[in-house]
């Protein structure tokens, strides 16, 4: 256990995780329910353990780069007699520039040795530091307004014919695709992992779940469809290939390949599947690995779709999402926060859904595995995390995240009963086949 905490207390050090996603790591291997703070709490008291290095006992100068681009250094600082040490000084005395990096944390050494032969008197500390790149800060409004603009001049919408709705669907039934947590992108080698995932692949479950949709929709004859985007739809966010927190990714597509493949996946799905159904809504639920991407993808085929009068997309893009249906309320999220607090939540944010609705489901992913979830402190509401089609990674077979089946659900709803079926698309690690929906291949 020393070990993990450890291992996970060195990645947050380094930038490559955060305690919350290190503590849901640990609770997972260990059984137990801890806090990011409580885990914090267990590093630092490791800390005698884990001052390992020589640079942090002597005043030598060193500057160590990792992956994640955080560098930690210490070096001898020269300041005038009455120079101020802010932040901003003491980065442009390393040589760094201060509208490019953060300085997250620094020390100055016990002594501080003055010249007095010099005019100026200068002193000299030790300074030791940690710093990083920085990140532009994101107001979300602020960028959808932007990136509509944008996206208004320079993508031109699809003009479709206004078409009468067809009387043989079921008004009564509603067809619930949810996000598909495809990581697009996402690269994995047999040799490592026992199967292989790319893009291809990637490509090929997608357009299966396209073809399940429409081979049930044929069976099920709904008239109303609600579609989810992202739950990490892609695998990265960055175009240095990381999450949007900044953990390094595997890819084999680069980021604007990447965007462009999948944006294509979906113009062409959602071709497809338009005329299936009289009306489908459009839902944001963004992911932790591709909270921005997501978002543009949205945004996009918003625009791509705006004359069409069979697609409604919401406008309201909140990481929590309820859509009503009758007497059925369905909440998404990722899934990657506190369960229990989530949950808890939901009556508080969405009091009068919750209050009109007698069929209440929260649809989460994050791990990959179908689960039903049951919580004896919260009644009325059934959490589901859905599973993913996505292969196994070198990372997740490493931390033994292994077993899980590959697979997808589609659910049908009935405004009145509730959940009428619930239909699981799952995949075969050995075969790869090509298809061809509406354009779209591999």
């Amino acid at each position: 256990m020393k070990e993990l905490i450890k291992q996970l207390g060195g990645q947050v050090k380094e930038g490559t995780t955060t305690w919350r996603n290190a503590v849901e790591q640990f609770n997972q291997q260990q059984g137990t329910n801890l806090t990011p703070n409580a885990l914090r709490k267990r590093y630092d008291n490791l800390s005698d353990d884990l001052d390992t290095s020589s640079n942090e006992k002597t005043n030598e100068e060193y500057e160590t780069h990792y992956q994640s681009g955080v560098i930690e250094l210490q070096k001898e600082v020269w300041f005038d007699a009455n120079e101020e040490k802010t932040p901003e000084i003491v980065l442009k005395k390393f040589g760094y520039d201060p509208n490019r990096w953060v300085l997250v944390e620094w020390r100055f050494g016990k002594w501080e040795v003055a010249i007095k032969s010099e005019e100026q008197n200068r002193v000299c500390t030790t300074i030791r530091a940690k710093i990083k790149p920085k990140t532009l800060e994101i107001d979300e409004k602020t960028t959808l307004q932007a990136i509509k603009e944008i996206l208004a001049e320079e993508i031109e919408p699809l003009m479709f014919e206004k078409q009468d709705n067809n009387d043989e669907l079921d008004k009564n039934k509603l067809f619930e695709v949810p996000a598909i947590e495809l990581h697009l992108g996402k690269m994995a080698w047999g040799g490592d992992t026992g199967q292989d995932y790319d893009k291809d692949i990637a490509i090929d479950r997608f357009n299966t779940i396209t073809e399940r949709i429409v081979q049930k929709q044929s069976i099920e004859k709904c008239d109303r469809a609600v579609i989810c985007i992202g739950n990490d739809f892609f695998n990265s966010d960055t175009v240095d290939m990381t999450t949007t927190r900044g953990t390094p990714q595997q890819n084999d597509l680069r980021w604007k390949k990447l965007f462009g493949i999948g944006l294509k996946l979906y113009v062409e799905q959602l071709l497809t599947l338009r005329e299936q159904f009289n009306h489908i809504d459009l839902l944001l639920v963004q992911g932790n690995h591709d909270s921005m991407s997501s978002f543009y993808l949205y945004t996009a085929l918003q625009q791509r779709f705006r004359e069409d009068p069979k697609l409604h997309f919401r406008e309201d893009t909140k990481e929590t999402q309820c859509y009503m249906f009758g007497k059925v309320a369905l909440f998404f999220n990722h899934g990657d926060i506190n369960l229990k607090r989530l949950i808890g939540s939901l009556p508080a944010e969405f009091p009068n859904e919750w209050g009109n609705s007698k069929f209440r489901e929260l649809h989460i992913g994050h791990q990959h595995s179908e689960q039903e979830i049951i919580l004896k402190d919260f009644g009325g509401i059934i959490p589901r995390r859905i599973g993913s089609p996505t292969g196994t990674d070198a990372w997740h077979y490493k931390e033994r995240y292994v077993g899980a089946q590959q697979k997808h659900q589609l659910f049908i709803w009935n405004k009145n009963n509730g959940l009428n079926n619930i239909d699981f698309v799952g995949f075969n690690n050995s075969t790869k086949k090509k298809r061809l929906i509406k354009g779209v291949r591999r």
